[in-house]
C-alpha cells in the first residue's frame, strides 16, 4: 500500500513538471518552439480606384528571422485571405511580392530566399502589376500580432502610343524604352540597368495610324530613359531617338503619341501619374531638330558588334570619325563617319537607278577598309550634324580631325549638298545652307553635290 502510495504521488509530480513546460508546437526552427502568431494582412499602400484598393494577387510572403534566414513562405490568393503563421518568440522581417505567380516568374523557395533574390520573369513572358511591401516586426511569448503589408507599385505602364502620318512603304513601327531595371528583388528593390522593352505597334487598316493593341507593364527606367522610334521600309529600319528630361518611374502611366513630318518624328509624349502619385507630363519632339538615328538593325548597314571600349564621340575609330554615341541596354552605338567624300558621281540626271548606282560604287571608292556596313547617311544622320552645327561643334576641330586621319573638310553652306537617303530607300541631296531637302531641280554631277559615308557599330558593355 505505501509502494502504491508512492508511486502515486511520482506520477502526479512527473505531470505537473510537464504541464509547466512551454509548450512546442513546432520543432521545426532550430528547435524553438512556435509560440507565437503573426497574423499578416495586405492592402495597397494608394489611395482607392473607383472606391476599391487594388492589390496585385498572388501575394507571396517570406518571413526572416534575426540571422537573415527564411523560415517561412506562404501565399496570399485575395482579399479574403489572412495569414496566420505560428513563430518562436523573436525578431522577423517580412517580405512581399505581389502579382508574381509561378507560371510568369522564378520565385524563390524558402531553401534559396534572400533579401537579395531576384524574382526573375520566365523566357517568353510579361510582367504583370508587380507590388512589394516589406517590414520589421518583434513577437514576444504568446503575443499574436497582426502585420498589415502596405503594398507598393514596382511598374510602370506603356498605356497608349500612336504614331500618326506614317508612309506607306513603311511595313513595321515599334517603339522602345531603355535603360529600364532588368529584375525586381524580394526587399522590393531594383537591380540589372541594362533592360529595355520594344513594343510592336499596328496598323489602323489601311491609314497612316499604328498604335499599340495593349498597355503593357514594365520596371521603371535605371536611368534618363531613351524612347526610340522605328521603321521598318524596304527592308531597312530607320530609328529616331530621344533622351527624356524626367525620370520614367513607377507607378507612373507612359503615353506617347507622334506625327512623322517627312524630316523626322514629332513626338509628344506624357507621363501621367495615377491618382495616388499626382501627375507629370513630359513633353519631346522628334523631328529634324530632335531625332537621332540609333542602329538600324536587322538589315546589312550595321558595321558590325564588337567587344570592347566604345569609343568617345569627337576621337576617330580604325581611322574613321566618331560621329556621336548611345547607350542602348547591353550596348554602346557608335556611328562613324568615313574621313573623305566624294563628289562629281557619275550617273544619268532623273534616273534613280543610275543614281544608286553611282553611289555604290562612290562609297565603295571612299570606304575605310577593316570596317564594313557603309551606307549612305539618313535624315536622322544630316539632323545630327544640323544640331551640332547650330551649336557651333561642326567646326574647324571637326576639320583638323579629319585631316589627321588624311581626310577631307566637311563643308557646310556655300551652296554645298548632301546626298541620303530617303525612308523610302531613294538618293536625295541636302542644301546644308537651310537644312532642307533639295527642291526645284534633280541631282546634278558637280562638286557643289558631296556623298560621304556612314557606318554603325555596336560595342558590348562590360
Amino acid at each position: 500500500m505505501k509502494k502504491t502510495l508512492f508511486f502515486y504521488c511520482l506520477l502526479i509530480v512527473a505531470m505537473t513538471f510537464v504541464s509547466c513546460e512551454k509548450f512546442a508546437e513546432d520543432e521545426g526552427f532550430g528547435g524553438a518552439e512556435a509560440n507565437s502568431t503573426l497574423v499578416i494582412r495586405t492592402r495597397a499602400a494608394m489611395a482607392q480606384v473607383d472606391g476599391e484598393a487594388k492589390v496585385s494577387y498572388p501575394v507571396n510572403v517570406y518571413v526572416f528571422n534575426g540571422d537573415d534566414a527564411c523560415v517561412d513562405v506562404a501565399t496570399i490568393t485575395s482579399d479574403a485571405d489572412e495569414l496566420r503563421i505560428a513563430l518562436p518568440e523573436g525578431s522577423y522581417h517580412v517580405y512581399a511580392i505581389a502579382g508574381a505567380d509561378a507560371e510568369t516568374y522564378e520565385l524563390p523557395t524558402k531553401e534559396n530566399a534572400t533579401k537579395e533574390t531576384a524574382i526573375v520573369l520566365k523566357a517568353g513572358q510579361e510582367h504583370g502589376d508587380l507590388m512589394a511591401a516589406s517590414n520589421a516586426v518583434t513577437l514576444g511569448y504568446g503575443e499574436e500580432n497582426t502585420l498589415t503589408l502596405s503594398l507598393e507599385r514596382k511598374v510602370m505602364m506603356l498605356e497608349n502610343v500612336t504614331i500618326n502620318n506614317v508612309p506607306g512603304s513603311v511595313t513595321a513601327v515599334s517603339v522602345t524604352l531603355s535603360p529600364l531595371y532588368e529584375n525586381l528583388l524580394l526587399d522590393g528593390t531594383c537591380s540589372g540597368t541594362g533592360g529595355s522593352y520594344t513594343l510592336n505597334l499596328t496598323r489602323e487598316g489601311e491609314t497612316g495610324t499604328w498604335k499599340n493593341d495593349a498597355g503593357v507593364y514594365m520596371l521603371a527606367a535605371a536611368a534618363a530613359a531613351t524612347v526610340k522610334v522605328s521603321f521598318t521600309a524596304n527592308g531597312k529600319v530607320q530609328s529616331y531617338s530621344y533622351s527624356c528630361t524626367e525620370n520614367l518611374e513607377a507607378n507612373y502611366k507612359v503615353n506617347i503619341s507622334g506625327t512623322y513630318t517627312g524630316d523626322g518624328v514629332e513626338m509628344k509624349g506624357q507621363i501621367i501619374g495615377e491618382t495616388w502619385e499626382g501627375t507629370k507630363n513630359v513633353v519631346f519632339d522628334f523631328g529634324k531638330a530632335g531625332s537621332e538615328e540609333t542602329v538600324p538593325g536587322g538589315d546589312d548597314t550595321q558595321g558590325g558588334e564588337v567587344t570592347g571600349d566604345a569609343p568617345m564621340p569627337g576621337s576617330t575609330y580604325m581611322g574613321c570619325y566618331v560621329l556621336r554615341s548611345e547607350v542602348e541596354g547591353n550596348n554602346t552605338v557608335v556611328t562613324l563617319m568615313t574621313p573623305k567624300s566624294i563628289s562629281k558621281l557619275d550617273f544619268t540626271e532623273g534616273d534613280q537607278e543610275s543614281i544608286k548606282t553611282a553611289v555604290e560604287n562612290a562609297i565603295e571608292e571612299i570606304a575605310v577598309d577593316g570596317v564594313d556596313g557603309w551606307r549612305l547617311p539618313n535624315e536622322s544622320d544630316l539632323a545630327f550634324i544640323k544640331e551640332k552645327d547650330k551649336e557651333g561643334q561642326i567646326s574647324s576641330e571637326l576639320d583638323d580631325i579629319l585631316a589627321s586621319i588624311g581626310g577631307t573638310p566637311f563643308v557646310i553652306g556655300g551652296g554645298i549638298y548632301y546626298y541620303y537617303e530617303t525612308l523610302d530607300g531613294n538618293v536625295a541631296a541636302m542644301d546644308t545652307k537651310n537644312w532642307i531637302t533639295l527642291s526645284g531641280g534633280p541631282l546634278a554631277n558637280s562638286s557643289q553635290f558631296i556623298l560621304r559615308a556612314f557606318t554603325t557599330m555596336k560595342f558590348a558593355n562590360k
